[in-house]
């Protein structure tokens, strides 16, 4: 991982096809189960047109009864390998008018794939840590997810 003031770029490994990566990003039923920082956390879709100039919109709600808001547009979806999206925070957080962008970058490797995901334009105080945290929160869920279908399209 490396970070600086205003971006971080998180690496991540998982066994399975970079076209299964890929589909957790680009199907709306999937990222309900893992896009947010902790299972503890909930997302609702209430906008989702994945394709280059589509929008999206989703809610979390935290454990506190809070939501957040979080809503953006795609600018760069090229299967299997890298989507770029727009992250625009909604009032009322505290994060709120941060208009920020992700790159995800999905690669073979041997056997798997590589997943890079980087987070630019984070210029709010806080925002750095508070992404660093959701990111590597949301990969664990990814990386269950994944291991999860695996198992099931092979009958264990």
């Amino acid at each position: 991982m490396t970070t600086n003031e205003s971006h971080i770029e998180i690496q991540q490994r998982f066994a399975a096809a970079p076209e299964k990566v890929f589909a957790a990003f680009a199907d709306a039923r999937l990222i309900t189960r893992w896009l947010t920082p902790s299972p503890d956390v909930t997302l609702s879709v209430l906008k989702f047109d994945f394709r280059e100039g589509g929008s999206y919109r989703f809610c979390y709600r935290l454990q506190n009864g809070q939501t957040v808001i979080v809503g953006g547009v795609y600018t760069l979806v090229q299967p299997p390998s890298k989507i770029v999206f727009s992250w625009i925070v909604e009032p009322p957080d505290e994060l709120a008018g941060l208009e920020s962008e992700v790159t995800v970058t999905i690669s073979q490797d041997e056997g798997g794939t590589e997943l890079v995901i980087r987070h630019e334009k984070l210029t709010h105080t806080g925002a750095v840590v508070r992404h660093t945290e959701g990111w590597y929160g949301a990969l664990r869920q990814l990386a269950a997810m994944l291991e999860e279908e695996e198992e099931k399209a092979h009958g264990r």
